[in-house]
């Protein structure tokens, strides 16, 4: 005979879905309501003072102001306790309603489910009074309770995580988690449809340690909390409010972060165990030394401060932090209660010394992403080109101007399309045996056309031909200041500019050098293009010739040389230049008043191993393949086969120094990102006839 509901029992289960749910801070509801196993039938409450850090994570998941909370940390921080099975707890106790949490895989979800919440429910008194007592609504993915919510148990599949309405859902080390699930996209923008029917009292929670590669190697902080560009959890952290966790120096009272970058003191003894336990944090303000027994008094006294906000030592928060409806929040390993500096550290020096003895850098980015709580940048990145140690090598040299030891001068050109059409020119000095200096660098971005009102157009090279004249007023036709007599100034030896881009730029490159040949230095000036076969020579010289057939490509008759760079080559040897680090030789010279994008540019590309140049993202690259094209031009001419002194008059500096006229046009902005206006310059005679060319020598061309 079946048995029959008591009146008291239907009492007890009508009366929890009727009751409001209860007005209490997530933190607190976890602090009064959850017991944490320890051990075999053994429980302590959740104590937030072991981890405070999360208490305002976990607040803001009854938050309306947003969608999603997103924390980011290391492992032995707390989270998963406080953030997953606290807010399972909360949604229990205090506002029942169906909850989904998504585990890594089925086995993991198995495991959470019958080691953690098995024990926490039994051993916890009102979340077990509030289980249901039907055998079915209480197995291993799915639990009704008596309030009729329901959680389930799931991991990335799109079954699991489509169709179906839940109020919260929790997503639990999510950068462990498959890019796109089952071909329908990334498991957040899963999640959150899954909640959108709630409107603003739905709540996604993201929770992991780093995971994911940094996509862009040559990546510079924007903003200083913004995470390196990667798929995964530090994705969903840039589009939050980016909250980082900040110490007050016991000494100085200035606030820092807890980076594993303020760690030290273990580097100096080759063991691993000792030197590990030497390890401290140094603050970046006073360099005082913050011992490991200090951590748990900072960490009660730790902000989370959103990107753009600032504190001083008084603790008086200033600035606008940035918004969004995702809070999200990034803690890095010195700061994770659970794990000691001395641990820490003794497993990246362990973790250092696998990869010296097998070159496998796995260990190593697992404590980086699991202990540090950071993305990590593989050696063979951190051993490329860097731009900050060539800005470092800059010099104090007069803006703008010639240093002695400049014989001649190159300029070069790159046509830049699209939406931020422009030229942008360099100007190297070439000095003796291959030593050079950076000379000048701007962009020209408004044409010589004007509207109604007298403002100037922006410049469009591919539709415009006329635009190809401020190459002449603004580049060709210009002098530069010599630095230590500013009564004399040095005019170019040659340009080159590079023929490709969107339609219509070969085409007006053509006829731009068309234009220089019939004013009488078309010698002068010279078109460059990357040739994509493999030649024996650097540099070919050919004639293009399209008549005779129909072609949609640019109106080339066999009368314009143009030039083809084996540019991987040439990349190469400029390369090897850059990294000289004394003056002589081939070394570069760069002036100080370069900012830190021109050192960005010329380090963004790197070689693979079968020796091609490329970029690993869409950062820019101009600088370098100017540099390039100036070493193209000097070879050209046969630089390589000077024999100094006893150079020829072309690559002599009193050749191209002459006076300085009395008033000069101010030279474009060197800023890249800044419209630039063109200045119309008075425009000089020829210096030889279309036919004559007194500084090229035979040998020189390829």
């Amino acid at each position: 005979m079946a048995k029959r509901a008591s009146a008291r029992g239907i009492r007890r289960d009508i009366s929890s879905i009727l009751r409001a749910p209860r007005r209490m801070q997530v933190a607190d509801a976890v602090s009064a309501y959850m017991r944490v196993p320890m051990g075999a039938g053994n429980s302590i409450p959740w104590d937030p003072d072991l981890a405070p850090y999360v208490i305002e994570p976990m607040n803001c998941l009854t938050s309306r102001e947003y969608d999603a909370v997103v924390f980011v940390g290391p492992a032995r921080t707390g989270k998963t306790i406080a953030l997953i099975d606290g807010w399972i707890v909360y949604n229990i106790v205090c506002d029942p309603a169906d909850m989904l949490v998504i585990q890594v895989s089925e086995e993991k979800a198995r495991e959470h489910s019958k080691k953690r919440l098995d024990r926490t429910f039994r051993l916890s008194p009102e979340v077990k009074s509030r289980l249901s007592p039907r055998r079915n609504d209480n197995n291993v993915y799915d639990r009704t309770f008596r309030a009729s919510n329901y959680l389930k148990l799931g991991w990335p599949s799109v079954n699991i995580m489509s169709s179906s309405d839940y109020k919260s859902v929790a997503l639990t080390d999510y950068d462990r988690f498959p890019e796109d699930i089952d071909g329908e996209g990334d498991a957040f923008l899963l999640a959150s449809k899954r909640t959108q029917t709630f409107m603003s009292s739905g709540m996604t929670l993201v929770e992991s340690s780093p995971g994911r590669d940094i996509r862009d190697t040559k990546w510079r902080r924007s903003s200083p909390h913004e995470a390196p560009p990667t798929t995964g959890i530090l994705s969903l952290y840039n589009r939050g409010d980016r909250r980082r966790l900040y110490w007050p120096c016991p000494h100085c009272g200035e606030y820092f972060q807890p980076e594993i970058d303020n760690m030290t003191g273990y580097r100096d003894n080759p063991d691993p165990v000792t030197a590990s336990e030497s390890a401290f944090l140094q603050c970046p303000a006073c360099h005082g030394k913050i011992s490991p027994e200090m951590k748990r008094e900072l960490n009660m006294k730790h902000v989370w401060l959103r990107d753009g906000q600032k504190i001083d030592r008084h603790g008086m928060i200033t600035g606008e932090g940035r918004r969004s409806r995702i809070a999200s929040f990034w803690m890095e390993g010195p700061a994770a209660a659970y794990q000691t500096w001395s641990q820490m550290i003794y497993k990246f020096l362990t973790a250092e010394q696998e990869y010296e003895a097998t070159q496998s850098e796995e260990t190593l980015k697992t404590v980086v992403n699991t202990d540090f709580g950071r993305p990590y940048l593989p050696r063979a990145s951190l051993e490329q080109r860097k731009s900050e140690l060539l800005e470092q090598r800059a010099e104090e040299i007069p803006k703008r101007s010639v240093p002695d030891g400049v014989a001649f001068l190159t300029a070069t050109v790159d046509v830049q399309g699209g939406r931020n059409r422009r030229f942008v020119v360099q100007v190297t000095g070439y000095g003796q045996q291959g030593e050079r200096w950076l000379v000048d660098r701007y962009n020209i971005r408004q044409s010589m056309r004007i509207n109604a009102d007298g403002e100037s157009y922006p410049i469009d090279p591919a539709s415009y031909p006329e635009d190809w004249d401020l190459l002449l007023s603004d580049v060709f036709e210009k002098s530069w200041p010599l630095a230590s007599d500013e009564t004399k100034c040095m005019r170019l030896m040659a340009m080159a500019v590079d023929s490709g881009g969107e339609d219509g730029v070969t085409d007006n490159a053509y006829k731009f050098w068309r234009k220089c040949r019939r004013e009488g230095f078309g010698k002068r000036v010279f078109l460059f293009k990357g040739d994509g076969q493999r030649r024996a020579k650097l540099i070919t010289r050919t004639y293009p010739d399209n008549t005779g057939r129909s072609t949609r490509r640019a109106k080339a008759a066999g009368d314009v040389p143009l030039y083809l760079l084996q540019t991987d080559a040439l990349k190469d040897r400029v390369n090897n230049a850059l990294w000289r680090d004394s003056p002589g030789p081939g070394y570069v010279h760069f002036p100080k008043w370069l900012g830190p994008w021109f050192y960005d540019e010329l380090t963004y590309e790197e070689r693979a191993p079968d020796g091609k140049w490329s970029k690993p993202g869409h950062g820019a690259n101009e600088a370098f393949d100017l540099m390039v094209y100036a070493d193209a031009l000097a070879i050209l001419h046969g630089y390589e086969k000077i024999k100094w002194p006893d150079a020829p008059e072309w690559a002599c500096r009193e050749t191209w120094t002459e006076s300085r006229p009395d008033k000069t046009s101010e030279p474009p902005s060197v800023a890249p990102a800044k419209p630039v206006p063109a200045v119309k310059a008075k425009r000089r005679k020829p210096a030889a006839d279309s036919d004559a060319n007194p500084w090229a020598t035979s040998g020189g061309w390829v």
